[in-house]
C-alpha cells in the first residue's frame, strides 16, 4: 500500500506522534494499539509513518518496522480463494479475478456501520425484478423473479433493468457479476457459461476509440492492442459453448444527451450485430427509469425491460438481520431498529437499499434517538453523523499541513482557505457530479481553489494535489477509488446540489422578485426532471429559513392546483410549517391531481392518519376511498389492510388495491362523455400509441389540448404532434396557432410562454419563424431570470445553423455579467462548452 493511498484512507483518530510513540513497544508481538478499530490502528500508524518520515528513530521503530504493523492492523479481508488450474486464458482468468474482488466491494460505502465492515456478499439481500411493457405499466406474469433465473430463460436475450436512485441496481450489478466471477473461476473453465465483463456507462462513454475499444481493454488489459477490437476477437476468447455477458452500469449518469444518445445507439446496434451474426454474447444496462421513448430504442435492439423491486417487510428483516449480524447483540439490534423505522413511519422509505443502509447508520450513531421521518432528514442527520466522526481527521490533516507551509503567507491563506470553506468545496464538487458526465473532481477541485486562491496555490504546499484528495476523503461523502475521486452515491451529490443552488436565493421569500421567480416557475410548472431540482433547491431553503418557508407555502397555496401539489411535495419532505397548511393541503386533497394522494401518504403530520381514514369512510365515492387506502398504507399498512379487509367485493367495483380504475376488454379506448382533465397525460399517450389515423381525427381535439396544456415531456409534445400533423392536418393548424397566441402572451409566466414556443418550432414554416422571434426575444430580454434566459438560449441553439453561434454570444455575455450567480455561471460556461464543441 503506498503512501498516498494511505494518506486517503477514511479513518478517524487524531492522534500526536508522541501518544502514538508510546504505543508502539520494541517488542513486535506487543504492537497492539489499545482501543481502536482495525481501521483507526492503521490510520495512528499512518500518521507516526509520516512523523518519523526526516527523524533518526531506534531500529526497532524504523519506518519499515512502522510499515509492518500497517499491514497487521489492516481490517481482516477474506484471503482469495485458490482455483483449479483449467483451460481459462490468461487474459479471461485476469478479468474473472478482478471482477470476483470488486463483487464483494460496496458500491456505495457506509462508513464504520456493522454491514460495511462486512463483504457485500454477506449483507446483500438479493432483490427481485419485475417484467414490464415497453410502456411502462406492470406485467402481472412475471414478477418476483431473481436475474439468474431471468438469465437462464433464452427469450430474454438482452435486459434492460431499471431502478430509482439508490434502487439497488449497481449492487445487483455487482454482485452478479462477482458471482458469475467466482463460479467459473471456480470451475477453471467457462465451457458452457456465461462469461461477464462489468462495467460503467461512463468509462464506455468516456474511453478513447469507443465502445469497441474499451471493451478490449477491459478484457485484454495490458496485453491490449489498439487493433484488436472487441467484436473481432470475441471469437479469440470465448470457450466452447460460452456467451459473453455485457453488463453496463449507470446509463443514466451519461448526463449530456449528446453523449448518452450514441452509445444507446453502439450498445443497441452490438446487440443487433451479435444476434444476426449468431456470435455468442448478451447484454444487460442498468439505468435510472429512462423516457419510454429511449426505452423503445432498447426494446427494437431486443431488449426486455425489468424493475428492480424494493424491499418488502420481510426483505427488509433479511437486511438487518445481515447488517447487524446473527451474533448478541445484533439480533437485538436488528429488532430496536426495526422498531424505531415503524415508529417513524420509514418503512416505505427504507423499501430503497440505499437509505436502508443509511438509517442502519444513523441508528448505530444515535441507538436512542428515533430515526428521522422523511428521505431529507435521514439524508441531513447521516451527513451530521460523518461531520462528527470525520471532523478529528480532517482537523489533524489541516494541522499536519501548517507545519509543511515554513510560514509562506501565501500557503498559510491555503490551509486556512480550506479550513473555511471545505463545505463550499464540496458543494461545488456535487454541481460537477450532477451536471456533467464522469468529471475528473480532483482536476474540478483544483481548478475551484486556483479560482479562489490564485495559481501559487499549486506551488506553495508541497504535493498540493494529493493534500486535497486526502482532506476531501475526510469528508465522508468523497472516496477514492482507482486513484479517482468520486462521491459515494449520486444521491448525497444531488441533494449537496440542491443546497448549493438554494445558498443563491435572497433570504426573503418573494415570489415577484426575479430571483424567486425562475424557482418557482420551474418547481411549480416545470417539466419533472427539472421541477424535481427546483423543488429540492426550496426544500433546502425552507429548512434554513422556518419563517420563510411558512410564507412561501401561504403562497404556494393561494395559487393554482399545480401550486397547491407543489407545497404538498415540500410538506411531504418535511418542509417547516404550520399545522394549517398540513390541514389546507388534506383538505383540498379531492380536488387536486390524483398524484397527490400519494403524497398525503407520505405525511408524518398525525393529522394526516386521521384525515386519510376519514376519507375511507363509506360516505365518499369508492375511488376516492381507494386513493386514500393506498395512501394510508404506506405509512400505516396492517391499519390500511384491516379496513381494506372490511369492504365486500361489491365495494371495491372496478377499482384495484392502488386505487387505479382498471380496464375492460369490451369497454371503448375512450369512454363516452370524457374530458381531458380526468385524465393523465402518460395514460393518453398510450392511447395515441394504440390509435388508427380515424381514432386521432376522431378525439383531435383531445390531443391538441394536451399539446397546449404544457403538461408533456418534449419527446412525448413531438410524438403527439407528428400523429397530429400525419392523422388530423386541420386539428394540427388549430394547435400551431393555440400555441402561437400562449408564446406570444407577455402576461404569463416566461416558462409557459418558453414551452409553448418550443412545441410551435415543431410545425415549421411561418411557426418556426415565429417561434424563433419569441425565444429570441426571451434570451435577449435583460429582465427574465437568468435560468428562463440559459434555457431560451438553449432552445435556440437546437434549431442549428446561425442560431448556434448567436446563442453562444448570448450565453457568453450573461455569463459576464454580474448579475448571475457563480453557480449560474458555471451552468453556463457548460452549456456553451457543449454548444461549442
Amino acid at each position: 500500500m503506498t503512501a498516498r493511498a494511505l494518506r486517503a484512507q477514511p479513518f478517524e483518530v487524531d492522534l500526536d506522534a508522541q501518544r502514538l510513540s508510546s504505543w508502539i513497544p520494541d517488542d513486535p508481538a506487543k504492537a497492539v494499539v489499545p482501543s481502536l478499530s482495525s481501521g483507526d490502528k492503521v490510520w495512528a500508524l499512518v500518521q507516526l509513518w509520516h512523523e518519523w518520515a526526516e527523524e533518526p528513530v531506534p531500529a526497532t521503530r524504523s519506518r519499515r518496522y512502522i510499515q509492518s504493523l500497517i499491514e497487521n492492523a489492516q481490517p481482516e479481508r477474506r484471503r482469495p480463494r485458490t482455483y483449479p488450474s483449467g483451460s481459462l486464458p490468461v487474459a479471461l482468468e485476469n478479468l474473472l479475478e478482478r471482477q470476483r474482488e470488486q463483487g464483494e466491494l460496496w458500491p456505495y460505502i457506509i462508513h464504520d456501520g456493522s454491514g460495511a465492515r462486512q463483504p457485500l456478499s454477506e449483507v446483500h439481500v438479493p432483490q427481485m425484478l419485475d417484467a414490464t411493457s415497453v410502456v411502462g405499466k406492470a406485467s402481472h406474469v412475471a414478477q418476483g423473479v431473481l436475474v439468474d433465473e431471468i438469465l437462464s430463460s433464452p427469450a430474454n436475450r438482452h435486459l434492460l433493468v431499471e431502478a430509482g436512485p439508490g434502487g439497488g441496481k449497481s449492487t445487483l450489478m455487482a454482485r452478479l457479476a462477482g458471482r458469475m466471477s467466482d463460479h467459473l473461476l471456480q470451475r477453471g473453465s467457462a465451457e458452457g457459461g456465461l462469461i461477464p465483463i462489468w462495467t460503467t456507462a461512463s468509462h464506455l462513454a468516456t474511453s478513447p476509440g469507443g465502445v469497441d475499444l474499451a471493451l478490449s481493454r477491459l478484457v485484454y488489459g495490458d496485453a491490449y492492442d489498439a487493433e484488436r477490437r472487441f467484436t473481432r476477437a470475441m471469437g479469440e476468447l470465448t470457450p466452447e459453448g460460452a456467451t459473453w455477458l455485457i453488463m453496463v452500469d449507470g446509463l443514466d449518469e451519461v448526463s449530456s444527451v449528446g453523449e448518452r444518445a450514441p452509445l444507446t445507439q453502439r450498445l443497441t446496434t452490438l446487440a443487433g450485430q451479435v444476434r444476426a451474426d449468431e456470435a455468442q454474447a448478451r447484454f444487460i444496462v442498468a439505468s435510472r427509469p429512462l423516457h419510454r421513448l429511449e426505452r423503445a430504442v432498447f426494446h427494437r435492439a431486443g431488449f426486455s425491460r425489468w424493475v428492480v423491486a424494493p424491499f418488502n417487510a420481510e426483505q427488509l428483516r433479511d437486511f438487518a438481520s445481515r447488517w447487524f449480524g446473527a451474533e448478541q447483540p445484533g439480533p437485538s439490534q436488528a429488532q430496536e431498529f426495526l422498531r424505531q423505522a415503524e415508529l417513524a413511519g420509514l418503512h416505505d422509505t427504507m423499501a430503497n437499499p440505499l437509505l436502508a443502509a443509511v438509517a442502519a447508520a444513523v441508528f448505530e450513531a444515535w441507538p436512542d434517538q428515533i430515526l428521522p421521518a422523511n428521505r431529507y432528514a435521514l439524508y441531513e442527520q447521516y451527513r451530521a453523523y460523518l461531520v462528527s466522526a470525520k471532523s478529528l481527521q480532517r482537523e489533524a490533516h489541516l494541522s499536519c499541513l501548517a507545519p509543511g507551509t515554513l510560514r509562506d503567507p501565501a500557503a498559510l491563506d491555503c490551509v486556512r482557505f480550506l479550513r473555511d470553506h471545505f463545505e463550499d468545496l464540496l458543494r461545488h464538487l456535487a454541481l460537477a457530479t450532477v451536471t456533467e458526465t464522469s468529471p475528473d473532481l480532483l482536476h474540478v477541485a483544483l481548478s475551484w481553489l486556483t479560482e479562489q486562491l490564485g495559481p501559487r496555490a499549486r506551488t506553495s504546499i508541497p504535493g498540493w494535489g494529493e493534500q486535497v484528495t486526502a482532506l476531501l476523503t475526510t469528508s465522508g461523502l468523497v472516496v477514492s477509488v482507482e486513484d479517482r475521486l468520486r462521491f459515494l452515491h449520486v444521491s448525497f451529490a444531488e441533494h449537496l446540489a440542491a443546497e448549493a443552488r438554494s445558498l443563491y436565493l435572497p433570504a426573503q421569500f418573494d415570489p415577484a422578485s426575479r430571483d424567486w421567480t425562475g424557482v418557482l416557475d420551474q418547481a411549480v410548472l416545470g417539466k419533472e426532471a427539472p421541477a424535481q431540482k427546483a423543488r429540492a433547491v426550496l426544500l433546502h431553503f425552507a429548512h434554513r429559513h422556518p419563517l420563510e418557508s411558512a410564507r412561501m407555502l401561504n403562497w404556494l397555496q393561494k395559487g393554482t392546483k399545480r401550486h397547491q401539489q407543489t407545497a404538498g411535495l415540500l410538506l411531504a419532505e418535511g418542509s417547516p410549517a404550520a399545522p394549517a397548511h398540513v390541514t389546507s393541503f388534506l383538505e383540498q386533497l379531492p380536488s387536486l391531481p390524483t398524484d397527490c394522494w400519494v403524497t398525503a401518504g407520505h405525511l408524518a403530520d398525525p393529522s394526516a392518519r386521521e384525515t386519510l381514514r376519514s376519507y375511507t369512510s363509506g360516505d365518499h365515492p369508492t375511488a376516492l376511498r381507494m386513493h386514500a387506502l393506498a395512501a394510508l398504507a404506506i405509512r400505516h399498512p396492517r391499519e390500511a389492510e384491516e379496513i381494506r379487509s372490511q369492504y365486500g367485493t361489491h365495494q371495491l367495483g372496478e377499482y384495484d388495491p392502488a386505487g387505479v380504475r382498471t380496464s375492460s376488454g369490451a369497454e371503448p379506448l375512450l369512454p363516452p362523455g370524457h374530458a381531458f382533465d380526468g385524465w393523465e397525460s402518460s395514460a393518453l399517450i398510450v392511447l395515441l400509441e394504440q390509435f388508427a389515423a380515424e381514432d386521432i381525427r376522431a378525439e383531435a381535439q383531445l390531443f391538441s389540448e394536451l399539446v397546449c396544456g404544457g403538461s408533456l415531456e418534449n419527446a412525448d409534445r413531438s410524438a403527439v404532434i407528428y400523429r397530429l400533423c400525419e392523422a388530423a392536418p386541420e386539428a394540427a393548424h388549430r394547435t400551431a396557432e393555440c400555441l402561437q397566441h400562449t408564446a406570444s402572451n407577455t402576461e404569463l409566466t416566461s416558462w409557459i410562454r418558453l414551452d409553448a414556443a418550443e412545441g410551435l418550432t415543431e410545425f415549421g414554416g411561418s411557426y418556426l419563424t415565429a417561434a424563433t422571434a419569441v425565444i429570441t426575444s426571451m434570451a435577449e430580454d435583460v429582465h427574465c431570470a437568468v435560468p428562463v434566459r440559459l434555457a431560451a438560449a438553449e432552445c435556440l441553439a437546437g434549431l442549428g445553423g446561425q442560431q448556434v453561434e448567436y446563442a453562444c454570444r448570448l450565453l457568453t455575455d450573461l455569463a459576464q455579467q454580474d448579475i448571475s450567480h457563480p453557480i449560474q455561471r458555471m451552468e453556463l460556461r457548460e452549456t456553451l462548452a457543449q454548444l461549442r464543441s
